[in-house]
């Protein structure tokens, strides 16, 4: 099964994109409507993403599941991908989102210093 970008750790890389890189990447989609983001909307979450450094997705691809997610970056500092972990919504505890954000966070920095520098 295949979500969209923006119910995942898409978003976070989604949150890096300019509003016209969004409209260019979404404007033209054939996907139902209700599968695509608001991009009429402001773009808050996005923004807010891109600031906080980190995404929680809770249920939002899938019922009873809670995600959080790290963007991974290369040494130029551009979001090349999105790192995340999973876990059934009852065993998450918002209180340890600061501690699973750092975990993820600790792991994005290492897999960026393992990665070559942009030609």
């Amino acid at each position: 099964m295949v979500f969209p970008a923006h119910r995942t750790t898409g978003g976070l890389l989604l949150a890096e994109l300019t509003p016209a890189e969004l409209e260019e990447t979404y404007g033209n989609a054939t996907a139902e409507e209700a599968e695509r983001p608001r991009l009429a909307e402001p773009r808050t979450e996005p923004a807010r993403i891109h600031k906080q450094g980190f995404a929680v997705n809770q249920g939002r691809s899938e019922r009873g599941l809670v995600a959080v997610g790290v963007p991974v970056r290369d040494p130029g500092g551009t979001a090349v991908a999105g790192l995340s972990l999973s876990m059934p919504s009852v065993r998450y505890e918002r209180a340890r989102l600061p501690a699973l954000v750092a975990t993820l966070s600790r792991s994005a920095a290492a897999i960026k210093a393992g990665l070559a520098p942009a030609q």
